[in-house]
């Protein structure tokens, strides 16, 4: 997606953003009190100042582009100035602690919004990335619509109930020594879990791939008459269709949660950056 054409499209925040760190730098550079350059000087404070507003407007932002009452343009001139302005701040607040590092607030401070910037930049990756790779990852998996109203992956999912239909129609003419994998298979297989398997998209374990894998070891072992033969490669072939469009809804249910996982992160560690600024400044203002 083009910067400048997609939801970053906004050139006036993205000048603002530069704008403001060029002249945070400038400012920076020629400032040299006798004691060094520190969050205490003039420059400093008009530094940390600046950077304080930014936090809270970028906050208020925040709450603002979640109204989906907005229009596309207006989300676009938001996401835009949350995306640029938030750059810019990680200019001021890097310059505003002069380089000075220490265990306290102040530098408990720099480090929330640095990884509320970090979980920002990566939510942006994320929504500028996952839709297309979304999409392929269903449509290039559907084979047929039988249903043009159905979306990919309902089409898909209609699909997964009709394969373990037949699996268990061919289940009565099966092997006795076949049917407990396939049956597991049908009964066995699930999409989703846990967080940590969600998002690992994996495949592991999957009893769909466990019985395929078996019945291919049977197979190649032979003891099989003709007819047996004939009916086993059927089942092996909606078996391998099954993993691969298990495989397909794991990666569009780890891409879904990836989406949402990243706010989990970003909006607490915004609301500890603003707990964080304030007992800052009250101290600040505290010793000064």
């Amino acid at each position: 997606m083009h910067i400048h054409t997609g939801f970053l499209g906004n050139r006036f925040w993205l000048w603002t953003g530069i704008a403001i760190s060029l002249i945070s730098v400038a400012a920076y550079a020629i400032h040299a009190p006798p004691h060094g350059r520190d969050g205490s000087t003039m420059v400093g404070y008009a530094l940390g100042g600046l950077s304080g507003l930014l936090v809270l407007y970028l906050a208020w932002l925040g709450v603002r582009k979640r109204r989906y009452s907005a229009s596309r343009g207006n989300r676009r001139d938001v996401v835009s100035a949350h995306v640029f302005l938030g750059l810019s701040l990680m200019v001021t607040a890097t310059l505003h602690t002069g380089f000075e590092f220490a265990l306290s607030i102040h530098t408990l401070t720099y480090m929330l919004l640095l990884l509320v910037i970090g979980s920002g930049i990566f939510g942006v990756s994320v929504y500028a990335n996952l839709p297309e790779i979304m999409s392929r990852n269903l449509n290039e998996t559907v084979i047929e619509k039988k249903n043009f109203d159905w979306s990919a992956s309902e089409q898909l999912e209609y699909d997964l109930r009709e394969l373990d239909r037949r699996l268990g129609r061919a289940l009565q003419f099966l092997p006795d020594s076949v049917r407990a994998p396939v049956k597991g298979a049908i009964e066995n297989t699930r999409i989703g879990g846990g967080l940590i398997s969600i998002l690992s998209g994996s495949s592991r374990g999957c009893a769909t791939d466990a019985a395929l894998t078996k019945l291919r070891g049977m197979t190649e072992a032979g003891g099989f008459s003709d007819d047996e033969r004939t009916r086993l490669g059927e089942v092996m072939r909606d078996l391998a269709r099954k993993r691969q469009i298990c495989a397909c809804l794991r990666r569009d249910t780890r891409y879904r949660a990836m989406l949402k996982v990243w706010l989990w992160l970003h909006v607490p560690l915004t609301s500890a950056l603003v707990v964080a600024l304030v007992s800052h400044v009250v101290l600040v203002f505290f010793y000064w």
